[in-house]
């Protein structure tokens, strides 16, 4: 099973969460888009099986990986 990413990309004056290629939530600060990302990939690998990751993508930088489940 391919794995389901959530990534956070830094907006024009906040931040959007991505599930996989459609964007989810929009967020003002990143701890809000981190917290929310985290527990939605944490929730999805425990109740379904669903292997998933965070990841954060910032202008100029090279994305990092916050979490990864199963």
């Amino acid at each position: 099973m391919p794995r389901l990413l959530f990534t956070i990309v830094a907006a024009a004056s906040g931040w959007q969460l991505y599930e996989g290629e459609y964007g989810r939530n929009w967020f003002d600060n990143l701890g809000d888009a981190r917290e929310n990302a985290k527990l939605l990939a944490a929730t999805l690998h425990q109740h379904h099986g669903i292997p998933t990751a965070v990841v954060i993508e910032m202008t100029g930088s090279e994305a990092v990986l916050l979490a990864r489940h199963g």
